[in-house]
């Protein structure tokens, strides 16, 4: 696997080559050697600052294909052995979308941008000026294009607002907490292992990640995310950042961008309860098959991946047709206000 590439100085010597987000962390050892980076000034004494980087714009890149493989397994079950056409596909995606519609799915006034893949920039920082209180908190939040094509000139821009923003919070005695969604954690994690060689004075208080694809959990989104990071001259191995003191990763199984990262200090699981709901549905259209449809429909939701990459930050909720029941789970707030409120 390509080496990594590091912006280091003279100084630093590369680790030895490893294998691709393989979750093994035996890499982390070549920060061992680092300076400690220095604590800044008493947590507190003054209100923190929190870094925001939000994901990739999915208009550029499309879940069709990603969906796809989702819906071909659940058709599976109801038909084995049968084959699944595009127009096929497209026909289920528009009754999914007539139920978007209705607010079914999405409860949040940004059902619009939801259905249609697009959300703005600032999805990340609103979300977290809702939870944070302005007056105890202030958001910094990173902008870069959202294209993942883009990754290496966004580098620069990820880690000169993080030095700045840490050099005026230190000087006052303020904690830095970052945190960053979707492909937003990939430059982070990036910046900061980088700056743990080339600023060791920067720290990160906290970093939370939300549906990050460090560790893909597919060999098709496995091959996605290495021609990505060779591209952007990302980090090839994940491990804890020197520089931050605590990791805490949120993960769903039926994101396929997401994955357990061994090397954060702890790991969150957001959709392990939807797996007795999806055998309840299964079981429902076992024994009346007059709800086939409605239970294709229920298990998309249950299992689609658009939904659970960004119920990190809009939460989840789902209507069961084939049970005739809600279902909702907040992840966002008692994840934020608990983490970054201690």
């Amino acid at each position: 696997m390509t080496a990594v590439l590091l912006a280091a100085s003279p100084a630093f010597s590369a680790p030895q080559p490893s294998s691709c987000f393989d979750n093994a962390v035996p890499c982390a050892a070549s920060s061992a050697a680092l300076p400690a980076p220095a604590l800044p000034a008493p947590l507190a004494a003054g209100r923190p600052v929190v870094i925001s980087i939000v994901g990739i714009d999915f208009t550029e890149l499309g879940f069709g294909k990603l969906e796809l493989s989702y819906l071909k397994k659940i058709l599976h079950f109801f038909r084995p052995g049968a084959g699944l056409d595009e127009s096929e596909f497209r026909t289920r995606l528009s009754s999914v979308g007539q139920d978007l519609e209705m607010a079914e799915y999405y409860k949040k006034s940004d059902a619009g941008a939801a259905a249609a893949g697009k959300y703005p920039d600032n999805y990340l920082d609103s979300r977290l000026a809702d939870v944070l209180p302005a007056d105890k908190y202030e958001i910094v939040p990173v902008r870069w294009s959202r294209d993942p094509d883009e990754s290496e000139q966004a580098l620069p821009l990820v880690e000169a607002e993080i030095r700045n923003t840490f050099a005026k919070a230190s000087s006052e005695g303020r904690p830095v907490y970052l945190v960053a969604h979707s492909w937003g954690t990939m430059l982070a994690h990036t910046a900061l292992n980088r700056m743990a060689v080339s600023d060791p004075r920067v720290r990160i208080d906290k970093l939370i990640t939300l549906g990050s694809p460090l560790v893909p959990s597919t060999w098709w989104m496995k091959i996605f995310t290495e021609h990505e990071v060779n591209a952007g001259h990302l980090q090839s191995f994940v491990s804890k950042p020197a520089n931050v003191g605590y990791w805490v990763n949120l993960w769903a199984g039926n994101d396929y961008f997401s994955n357990e990262i061994k090397a954060a200090d702890k790991n969150i699981r957001e959709d392990g309860f939807t797996e007795d709901l999806v055998r309840r549905v299964k079981a429902a259209a076992q024994q009346d098959h007059s709800l086939g449809e409605k239970a294709l429909r229920d298990l998309f939701f249950l299992k689609s991946l658009k939904s659970w990459h960004f119920a990190y930050i809009f939460d989840y909720q789902v209507y069961l047709k084939t049970l005739k029941e809600s279902h909702e789970k907040a992840i966002f707030a008692p994840v934020i206000s608990g983490e970054l409120g201690k």
